[in-house]
């Protein structure tokens, strides 16, 4: 009854997505959600059952993210990219398929190891879902909050223009810019890299003056390197522009969002997300990077979750 009620709360964070509402929009529903997961599969773990309710659940929310990007069948890219996907999903069902077996071979500590590594294969699914459910989310949102900033995050370029990629954050922000009731200020964040001719930061600026943004109203961070940075060198220049009550926008890709909202917590900034498109040539392999990257700033939580899984499976081997 614990499990099927966690689940139906679960189900509805995740349904809550598709209606284009802001309650649960954000880091702490995300995290919610997958803590909830969690707990329903330790449920499960100590008294040796199938999680049906919680395997519903992800063929529910993953039937979801498919109607909701079914676009994506009617064109080549879009379908590699659901191959790749699918590709991924196959080897982990294998390899949770394998620990499961295993699992059920008379050897004490192998079981229960085998027992371990299957439970975690299975959080990793349910959680990736749930990434993939709050991704999708912040691509497709509707962003009708006022805002005093909106910070657009910097990617790679090999010339002095903008990437596609970075075209698109950049379009995303002008068009929320566009629907404010005021003009807010913009940020643009990118230093230099190695192989790049000038700063993102300064391309991305380039590029709003063109499509009409006032440069009086944009801000530029040139010291960044990576996404922690900048919000790290970013902060200083927000606190100097804005007081406390300040509302902020950060802009960046879909499958970046997440992560990029967690980083600017940890240096202390709060603030609303958007995501924009990603071409799919390599949208499988970001989402993935991205995927680990987010999840490993919760390895607080992992650490403790992984633990409580991997002695549940010992001794539930060995007692059974």
């Amino acid at each position: 009854m614990i499990s099927i009620i966690l689940t139906i709360i679960a189900f509805i964070l995740i349904a809550s997505l598709y209606v284009n509402q802001p309650l649960t929009l954000n880091l702490r529903a995300y995290i919610s959600t997958i803590i909830i997961g969690f707990i329903i599969t330790i449920y499960h773990l100590i008294h040796l059952t199938i999680p049906y309710d919680l395997t519903s659940l992800m063929l529910i929310a993953s039937l979801f993210i498919l109607i909701k990007h079914r676009h994506l069948f009617n064109f080549k890219r879009g379908r590699l990219f659901l191959k790749h996907m699918f590709i991924y999903l196959y080897r982990i069902i294998l390899f949770l398929s394998a620990c499961i077996y295993i699992s059920t071979v008379d050897i004490p500590i192998i079981n229960g190891l085998a027992l371990w590594f299957a439970t975690i294969a299975y959080s990793t699914i349910f959680a990736f879902i749930c990434y993939i459910s709050w991704s999708s989310a912040y691509g497709s949102h509707l962003f009708s909050k006022n805002v005093d900033l909106i910070m657009v995050l910097g990617a790679g370029i090999f010339t002095e223009e903008v990437t596609p990629m970075l075209a698109e954050r950049l379009n995303c922000a002008i068009k929320v810019y566009e629907s404010q009731k005021h003009s807010p200020y913009m940020l643009v964040s990118g230093g230099q890299g190695p192989d790049e001719p000038i700063t993102e930061a300064l391309a991305m600026k380039r590029y709003l003056i063109a499509k009409g943004v006032p440069e009086k109203r944009i801000l530029m961070e040139e010291q960044s390197t990576n996404t922690y940075t900048n919000f790290q060198y970013s902060k200083p220049i927000i606190e100097g522009h804005f007081g406390r009550r300040a509302q902020f926008l950060c802009v960046t890709s879909q499958f970046h969002i997440l992560r990029s909202l967690r980083l600017a917590n940890k240096v202390g900034l709060e603030f609303y997300g958007l995501g924009s498109h990603t071409p799919y040539h390599f949208f499988s392999i970001a989402l993935i990077k991205d995927f680990l990257g987010l999840m490993y700033q919760y390895k607080v939580i992992l650490t403790i979750y992984f633990a409580i899984i991997f002695w549940v499976s010992l001794i539930r081997m060995i007692i059974v």
